[in-house]
C-alpha cells in the first residue's frame, strides 16, 4: 500500500543527489566540453514522493544537454557511456551501486548498510536536449535493436499551468491525496501499465476539471 513520503524524510536524499549532479555536470564540463544543467522532475519536484510500505522511493532528475561536440550527437552510445562512467566514478566507494543503463534513464541504486541485496534508495537521470525544431527529446536505448535515438517528449506547457493554479487556489492537498489512492488503486488491479507520471498527469487534470479551474 503507498504512503506519502514526509518531504523532510526526502530532504537528505535530495541533497545528496544534488552534490552528485552538481558533480557530474562539472565534471563533463572539465573532462568533455559537455555543458549541461540538472533538475528533478516528476513527483519529487512536487511533493508527492510515494513509498510501497517500508520498501524503496526513487527520484527522477533530467540532465539536459546544453552543449556539446558533434561527435557526441554522432555517437549517442558513447554520450551516455561518458554520462554514466563519470556518475560511476563520482558514486564510487559508497552504498550506492553502479548507474544500470536502463532504456531511458541511468539508475543508481542505495542499498542498505552491511546488506546489498536490500535496496533503500534511488535515483534516476534521464538525458535530454532541445533539438533544432525547438522540441525536447530524451536520449533512448532501444537494446533489442542495440539504437540509441532521440525521442520526443510530450509537451508538459498546459500541465505545469495547471499545477500552478491548483497550488495558488489551495488544492495542492486533494491533488497528494488523490495522487496516493490513484497508485493504490492501480496497485491493487496490478495495472503496472500506469508509470507514476502517468497517474501524475491524471491526478491533475482529474482534479483541475473538477474544480473547473479555466
Amino acid at each position: 500500500m503507498y504512503n506519502l513520503v514526509n518531504k523532510n524524510q526526502v530532504k537528505p536524499y535530495r541533497e545528496y543527489c544534488t552534490k552528485v549532479l552538481t558533480s557530474l555536470r562539472d565534471s563533463l564540463n572539465e573532462k568533455y566540453d559537455i555543458k549541461t544543467e540538472f533538475y528533478l522532475v516528476g513527483s519529487g519536484a512536487n511533493n508527492l514522493v510515494t513509498q510501497d510500505g517500508n520498501g524503496p522511493f526513487d527520484l527522477d532528475y533530467n540532465l539536459r544537454i546544453l552543449s556539446m561536440s558533434k561527435k557526441y550527437w554522432n555517437d549517442l552510445k558513447l554520450l551516455k557511456n561518458i554520462v554514466r562512467n563519470t556518475l560511476n566514478e563520482i558514486v564510487g566507494d559508497t552504498f550506492f551501486s553502479d548507474g544500470q543503463d536502463s532504456r531511458s534513464v541511468i539508475t543508481s541504486n542505495l542499498f542498505l548498510k552491511n546488506d546489498r541485496t536490500k535496496k533503500n534508495f534511488s535515483f534516476d537521470i534521464a538525458i535530454i536536449a532541445k533539438m533544432d525544431n525547438g522540441n525536447l527529446c530524451r536520449l533512448i536505448h532501444n537494446k533489442q535493436l542495440g539504437q540509441f535515438t532521440w525521442n520526443e517528449i510530450p509537451s508538459t506547457r498546459d500541465l505545469n499551468i495547471k499545477v500552478k493554479k491548483l497550488k495558488e487556489y489551495g488544492c495542492w492537498g486533494e491533488v497528494r491525496e488523490t495522487y496516493k489512492n490513484k497508485k493504490n488503486m492501480y496497485l491493487q488491479r496490478r495495472d503496472y501499465n500506469h508509470s507514476s507520471f502517468v497517474v501524475y498527469v491524471e491526478t491533475v487534470n482529474d482534479v483541475y476539471n473538477k474544480y473547473r479551474l479555466h
